[in-house]
């Protein structure tokens, strides 16, 4: 079978199917997608609610709650307690097939009338004091941060695993006391870093790995008292350090600038493929033959999978940890044979089905716990489900829904309260424009007591008082992030901070999430060929006469000819970066 070029029905533009794809999908039983990657993506982005937190009562227990979902929803929600006890039963909800009409309109109806849960965490269950965060499990001591288990300690942050005081980061595994890392893994008491591994004390620092006390360098191994790639001995370094001036936020401002324009001198590598074999993508760490996948580590026989924790031979899933034979899911974690699936956790075989847990063989179902052989929560023998999985199979076929994800419509969220408007930012007009609803920031009710330029430069000079104050937010709602206008400092921040000489942010938590963002590579891949002239500094003494941003240390594999090999990078040919292959980045860093 060859490969097919595919126009994508939402977008319209052009996506290509390889072979080894159609296997895939033969294998699972869907049909070929309909949708681009990027599209089938965001669509599935749109039932991920990671920000927008609501206080409202259970409509179980009627307690006081922290929710996804508003006072207002046209569907109960129920806190931790009640919805994972024994004092309702989600089988009660189940009905008939209605081989008459569309089968997803018929899973709609189910899902207005079923209990949700408030936030997607297990609080209470597996997780210690971690109300306050979204998709994160067996933790402890977890605040407004999103994706993660196995932590202690952990704000701020975005996809942490294995993790203990950490706040402030983005892709995170196995590190301990860092701050502001963005693509790392082994780290201690490290902060502002990127794409660094195995590191220590390291800080304001971009593609380290078995570094020790290094500042503001780029593209070191396993080196020892640096900054800005220059070697000190032990005593030089502290003297020059502390001149430096990190610990207050204007010196670090100036210092974080000047890191970017010596960064931007160097070479990057096209790909962080780290222990990685047959891969495309970017921040694979242990993976093979997996393709088009980001931020992921222990991938095998992939494709089209983002923020991911071992997987095996799945496609188009976000979020999630231990999934296996899963296709188009949000978060099937420690599933087997989801497809379309939307947080359905410790299942087999979940199809079409929305927060269903440890069941097997359920299709079209919400909110089961330890069922099987289920469609729209009505309970089957096995010989009755696989019959009527296959009959109702060929009745989505015709009506044309059997192989697509929910539609948008589907999403219990406007668009600009999911993840969604993260990595896919629009505006109101084109969202509502679309067909996307949109919602409104409500009036804030809060008054500000103290502006980010009223505080101190540097942490040694915060009070404990600042716990009690209101602070107004630098962009002051005036931003497309999802700006709070203004944030707390709570107490086990303000320790982390003064524990690491860290200045107090100006910037509310939402503005800090999206400058991360900003930062990292988006998941997207562009076809770009080596930036590498062959020039050296030996062999070339004009070379900065002919206009070459980088000249090389060492003779390359191909001489003083331009390289000529292609790759495909998540580093935009827009941006200005010196891009790599990974010889010619390898002759120059290794």
């Amino acid at each position: 079978m060859t490969a097919e070029t595919k126009i994508c029905q939402n977008c319209k533009k052009s996506f290509v199917i390889e072979p080894d794809d159609f296997g895939f999908y033969k294998k699972i039983g869907v049909p070929p997608p309909t949708f681009c990657p990027d599209c089938r993506y965001q669509r599935r982005l749109m039932f991920r609610n990671e920000r927008s937190f609501y206080r409202r009562k259970c409509d179980l227990c009627k307690r006081d709650m922290i929710a996804v979902y508003p006072a207002n929803s046209a569907f109960p929600v129920y806190c931790q307690k009640c919805w994972w006890s024994d004092n309702w039963n989600p089988l009660e909800y189940g009905r008939d097939v209605d081989f008459n009409r569309p089968f997803l309109e018929q899973i709609q109806e189910l899902w207005e009338k079923i209990p949700a849960l408030s936030i997607q965490n297990d609080d209470g269950i597996g997780s210690v004091n971690s109300e306050w965060a979204y998709d994160w499990a067996f933790s402890k001591n977890t605040y407004l941060s999103v994706c993660g288990w196995y932590t202690e300690n952990c704000l701020y942050t975005y996809y942490a695993c294995y993790d203990k005081d950490i706040m402030d980061c983005y892709f995170v595994w196995n590190s301990e006391m860092v701050y502001d890392l963005i693509n790392c893994s082994g780290c201690s008491r490290s902060k502002h870093c990127m794409l660094c591994f195995d590191c220590v004390d390291c800080i304001l620092s971009y593609d380290l790995r078995g570094c020790l006390n290094c500042t503001m360098c780029v593209g070191l191994r396993n080196k020892q008292f640096c900054i800005l790639n220059q070697q000190y001995s032990k005593e030089e370094y502290f003297a020059k350090l502390k001149t430096l001036g990190l610990d207050s936020r204007d010196s670090l401002i100036t210092r974080i600038r000047e890191l970017e324009e010596f960064s931007c001198r160097m070479p990057k590598k096209f790909a962080n493929l780290l222990k990685s074999t047959q891969c495309t993508g970017d921040n694979l760490i242990g993976s093979k033959n997996s393709r088009n996948s980001f931020y992921a580590k222990d991938l095998e026989n992939c494709r089209h999978m983002i923020d991911v924790d071992e997987a095996k031979d799945c496609y188009d899933c976000n979020n999630s940890g231990r999934p296996e034979l899963c296709y188009d899911c949000v978060t099937p974690d420690n599933s087997r044979g989801n497809k379309f699936s939307i947080f359905c956790w410790k299942c087999i075989e979940a199809e079409y089905s929305n927060n269903c847990h440890s069941s097997v063989s359920v299709l079209g179902c919400a909110a089961l716990k330890h069922a099987s052989y289920a469609i729209l929560n009505k309970q089957y023998s096995k010989e009755e489900f696989i019959e009527l999985r296959k009959k109702l199979i060929a009745h989505m076929t015709k009506t044309g829904e059997w192989g697509e994800f929910f539609s948008h419509t589907f999403s219990p969220f406007a668009y600009n309260e999911s993840a969604a408007f993260d990595r896919f930012q629009l505006t109101k007009n084109n969202a509502t424009a679309i067909g996307y609803r949109w919602k409104d920031e409500l009036k804030k009710e809060y008054v500000p007591t103290k502006t980010a330029a009223q505080l101190p430069q540097t942490i040694a000079e915060v009070y404990d008082s600042v716990l009690n104050e209101i602070i107004e937010c630098s962009h002051g709602g005036l931003c497309n992030e999802k700006c709070a206008t203004a944030f707390r400092i709570v107490a086990a921040e303000l320790a982390l901070y003064r524990r690491m000489s860290i200045p107090l942010p100006t910037l509310c938590p939402n503005c800090r999430h999206h400058a991360r963002i900003v930062r990292r590579n988006p998941p997207k891949l562009w076809h770009r060929r080596c930036d590498c002239s062959g020039a050296r500094i030996d062999a070339d003494k004009n070379a900065d006469q002919r206009g070459l941003k980088y000249i090389n240390t060492v003779e390359h594999f191909h001489g003083t000819n331009p390289c000529t090999n292609e790759f495909e990078t998540s580093y935009d040919p827009d941006r200005k970066k010196i891009i790599y292959c990974e010889k010619c980045y390898n002759a120059e860093i290794m």
